[in-house]
């Protein structure tokens, strides 16, 4: 018995041609059906080494108009997309006169005191998955220096974040 026949198939059987072609459009589908079942493990947050932990995300907003700060009460939630999130205001940890930076009338900049700015300090706090690669408060991705949409239902004010600190939920 010969391995390709003078037709052309394989032991008599299948074209070698339409079983390079069966191969091929198997193995796209077992690596489409991979990455469909890998991707909802990882999105499910399905890591054995995480597990939920409360994650504080310090936030500094400069040079706010007074009623921000006013306006900033404990336990606000946060919204993103039109939707409350878990995301919670733990305290609002200082208000000074926003810092600035002016030409005395030598010319050189000289830090001063804005009249009526403030610079805001804000701690909120939100669950997450400490093994995710990217971190999430509020629907935002958090980490420290980047810039932050501090946005509940009746305040919105750009911010930075300074700290971030994950904890159990029981400390």
């Amino acid at each position: 018995m010969k391995f390709i026949d003078e037709k052309g198939k394989l032991f008599g059987v299948i074209n070698v041609v339409d079983l390079i072609v069966i191969v091929l459009i198997l193995s796209i589908i077992g690596g489409i059906g991979y990455r469909v079942v890998s991707s909802r493990v990882n999105a499910s947050g399905g890591n054995i080494l995480g597990g939920e932990k409360e994650v504080y995300v310090t936030l500094y907003a400069q040079q706010q108009i007074p009623e921000v700060a006013d306006s900033i009460k404990k336990g606000d939630k946060l919204v993103a997309n039109n939707q409350y999130t878990n995301a919670e205001v733990v305290e609002v940890v200082d208000v000074q006169p926003a810092a600035t930076v002016n030409p005395n009338s030598d010319g050189q900049s000289v830090k001063s005191t804005h009249p009526l700015w403030k610079d805001i300090t804000i701690t909120i706090k939100d669950k997450v998955n400490p093994s995710n690669v990217i971190l999430k408060a509020g629907e935002q991705e958090i980490r420290i220096g980047y810039p932050f949409i501090f946005k509940t239902q009746t305040v919105e004010a750009n911010s930075r974040i300074t700290k971030i600190e994950i904890k159990d939920a029981d400390e």
